[in-house]
């Protein structure tokens, strides 16, 4: 059986002695070590195969032919130069040209290989409808499992896409192979627009709900980050931003190692804090920073609350930062409320939060200091993407600007310059790059690593 662990930094937290309630960080970091093993995982697969899916990939020789040829031409597009089909790529470069669902099944292929009799997979494809290629089968039935992905690069389930509908079956055929020794993981790839945005995101609460962590991977630059990163935060699992297709057999190996390398599954932090002490904001600063003022969710009696954090794995430990209000104190020890980690199958982890209150308190840790900055810069991203997204070009790009501060101050001078950039274009046009959004998005979630 794991054995949960949780370190908080500082010990003791020393406050001023204010009149009013004051700002308190608490970093915790919470792990699970003992395991023993690698996990076997029940998880699924599913697959945008919308028609952008299918579309050949050309290499760069195939793409001057087709230039030589005349089939592909430079045209503008909203003052903007883009190159164009004219007619129908030949047949025998269309063959030759791997689309991105070739790349998937080439994934999956060299994942077969490396499952165990006690792993189950199944394997979705989804547009306008939803189809299972694979039910959810053993891994020592690798021949089925080939069937099922040797069918997924010649689909054509139609034009559109509704990933809600791949999730939901997705979801049910975990359901089918679900047991207590197993990690169970689904895997949500696509590189466009979903319809039913709302009900992903219903469909991955009720997935965090039954203890299942949901990644992403958005590819190319034109799906919803938004969305992806929204369904994995809500669900606890990872959002990947892939630029390249061939990028994509290394992204679901990794998804099969994370699910191999879980200690301990479904884990939450539990917070009853004391009488005038209130949780103002949360953040996950490792694996990914994740912004979580959204997860925090009342449980039980007043001045109780619950996070859920999905799975921990084995040496990769989960960082939070919390910020909590603290009331006024005459000076001494005092104690701030409880905090307790739970997982399925382990015995709970149990610590006090207590503050000392001081005439002069003394500088918080560095590490401290420097994960609510990361956190904050953050936020300021986020404002300002929200915030370009309604409209509102002027506070857009002040925010930006302010953030890029932020991100260099953090020595982070590629997203410094990243936000500076989309801040001009913002005032000049009005809104930043889509590709660009992508970038700030999911490199600042790469922020807590530092």
């Amino acid at each position: 059986m794991p054995t949960l662990t949780l370190q908080i930094e500082p010990p003791q937290p020393a406050l001023a002695l204010l009149p009013e309630p004051q700002l308190c960080y608490l970093l915790l970091t919470l792990g699970a070590s003992g395991a023993g093993g690698a996990h076997a995982v029940n998880w699924a697969l599913v697959a945008d195969a919308s028609r952008s899916m299918r579309i050949p990939i050309v290499s760069e020789a195939q793409f001057r032919e087709l230039l030589r040829s005349g089939t592909a031409q430079e045209v503008l597009v909203d003052g903007v130069p883009v190159w164009q089909l004219a007619g129908p790529v030949p047949p025998d470069m269309r063959a030759a040209a791997p689309s991105a669902l070739d790349f998937v099944a080439r994934a999956l292929h060299s994942v077969v290989d490396r499952l165990s009799d006690g792993d189950r997979f199944a394997l979705i494809a989804c547009a306008e409808e939803a189809l299972a290629l694979t039910r959810s089968t053993s891994g020592a039935d690798r021949a089925a499992l080939a069937r099922g992905i040797g069918r997924l690069p010649g689909l054509n389930l139609g034009e559109q896409t509704d990933l809600a509908q791949g999730i939901a079956l997705g979801l049910s055929e975990l359901r089918r192979s679900r047991a207590a020794e197993r990690a169970e993981r689904l895997l949500l790839l696509t590189d466009g627009f979903t319809q039913r945005p709302d009900e992903c995101l219903r469909l991955a609460a009720a997935a965090a709900a039954e203890g299942v962590a949901i990644s992403t991977i958005g590819l190319g630059g034109e799906f919803q980050e938004d969305v992806l990163t929204a369904i994995a935060d809500r669900s606890a699992g990872r959002a990947l931003f892939l630029r390249k297709p061939d990028a994509i057999p290394q992204a679901v190996g990794a998804e099969l190692r994370a699910g191999r390398a879980v200690a301990a599954r479904d884990a939450t932090l539990r917070l009853s804090l004391a009488a005038g002490t209130a949780l103002r904001r949360a953040t996950r600063m490792r694996p990914a920073l994740t912004i979580l003022d959204d997860a925090i969710r009342p449980a039980g009696p007043p001045g109780s609350y619950e996070l859920r954090l999905g799975d921990l794995e084995a040496g990769a430990p989960t960082t939070l930062l919390l910020e909590l209000m603290a009331p006024a104190h005459p000076a001494g020890l005092a104690e701030l409320g409880r905090c307790e980690l739970r997982a399925a199958g382990t015995a709970p982890y149990a610590a006090s939060l207590t503050a000392r209150y001081t005439a002069t308190p003394p500088p918080a840790p560095p590490s401290l200091l420097d994960a609510a900055a990361r956190a904050n810069a953050a936020r300021l991203q986020l404002r300002a993407l929200d915030r370009a997204a309604h409209g509102d070009a002027r506070e857009a790009a002040r925010l930006l600007r302010a953030a890029a501060a932020r991100f260099a101050a953090l020595n982070e001078p590629a997203l410094a310059a990243l936000a500076s950039d989309q801040a001009a274009a913002i005032e000049l046009r009005g809104s930043a790059s889509a590709l660009a959004v992508k970038e700030l998005t999911y490199a600042t979630r790469r922020l807590g690593e530092g």
